[in-house]
């Protein structure tokens, strides 16, 4: 199967804290992908890193093959990636 979204050891720093560390997974083209765990272990940090609104500190994002960490938001929205946020404000003012 193809992989349409890769991670490849994704480090995410917010401030001083480290949110993400070494976090790695592919989804193939076609399947379905389910982030579980409990408050505060950095589900919805993942989701943000991928989509550009907190960008990764180290690590490779992979979508479709290309490089997409360092890309406006609006870029990869573009490209294809969504996100249904929990609270409705999606960018920061």
């Amino acid at each position: 199967m193809t992989t349409l979204l890769e991670l490849r050891d994704v480090h995410t720093y917010i401030g001083q804290y480290r949110i993400l560390e070494g976090v790695s997974f592919a989804v193939a083209a076609g399947s379905i992908l389910a982030l579980l765990g409990r408050n505060g272990a950095g589900k919805t940090t993942t989701l943000k890193s991928i989509l550009g609104l907190t960008p990764p500190s180290a690590g490779q994002i992979l979508f479709g093959g290309d490089e997409i960490q360092g890309q406006r938001s609006f870029d990869i929205a573009a490209a294809g990636i969504g996100f249904v946020p929990e609270h409705r404000a999606i960018f920061r003012d």
